[in-house]
């Protein structure tokens, strides 16, 4: 099954999982088995691999992913060049390496999640081009922030598993809806890069510790706290 291929008409149709094949035992880079094994195991060593000298909880599995970012992140993210032709290559990245599981998918799926058609302008020289047409109205002004701040979170994508980077990104795909979904004229071309610029703040967001990490940290500080 090829992934890329099938996405942009999986994605309307179904699940974002159904469109990289994890269901059903499609998957070409894991089934839901492996994935709850190696789940299991890293949670297994995270939660042993306390220090004798101070009780360092050492949660390895949680560097583990922050290494796979930083090395997604200078893949697609590097020199500012990222498109949104360049999303399905992305999801199936971060999807391979473990960095999203089958249930973000799946939210992300119902959240309203889009891959629009593909451009070839990088999104950062679009939020560049946008930004050099704003006025100093009130409005404008606040669409200004909401563009530096999609910038920032690109250029912070090799530490997106943090909250803060999560939590901004969640903030600008806010912003993106509304505007979308306001009265402000814009062509098509406009409207799909600010959709892709949408989906790729989806994605950080997604891979924010706090969505996926946070429960299973709260245990690992709580168990280290007891040694």
């Amino acid at each position: 099954m090829n992934l890329l291929s099938s996405i942009n008409t999986a994605v309307n149709t179904n699940t974002l999982s159904d469109a990289y094949g994890v269901n059903n035992g499609q998957s070409n880079v894991a089934n839901t088995e492996n994935v709850t094994a190696q789940g299991a195991k890293t949670t297994q060593v995270a939660a042993t691999e306390l220090t004798k000298s101070d009780n360092t909880l050492v949660l390895s599995g949680r560097a583990e992913r922050a290494q796979k970012i930083e090395a997604m992140a200078n893949d697609f993210f590097k020199g500012g060049t990222f498109t949104s032709a360049q999303l399905p290559a992305l999801i199936q990245r971060l999807y391979q390496d473990g960095i999203l599981s089958e249930g973000q998918l799946n939210r992300l799926s119902n959240s309203g999640f889009e891959i629009p058609p593909a451009d070839e302008q990088s999104l950062a020289d679009f939020i560049d081009e946008q930004r050099a047409g704003l006025s100093d109205s009130e409005d404008d002004k606040k669409l200004a922030a909401m563009l530096d701040d999609a910038k920032w979170v690109m250029g912070a994508m090799d530490i997106s598993q943090s909250p803060l980077v999560a939590q901004k990104a969640n903030r600008v795909s806010s912003h993106i809806t509304e505007l979308l979904n306001s009265e402000k004229p814009l062509s098509e071309a406009q409207a799909n890069q600010y959709k892709g610029l949408k989906s790729l703040m989806q994605l950080a967001s997604m891979t924010g510790e706090h969505q996926q990490e946070n429960g299973q940290l709260n245990s690992y500080l709580a168990l280290a706290k007891r040694h």
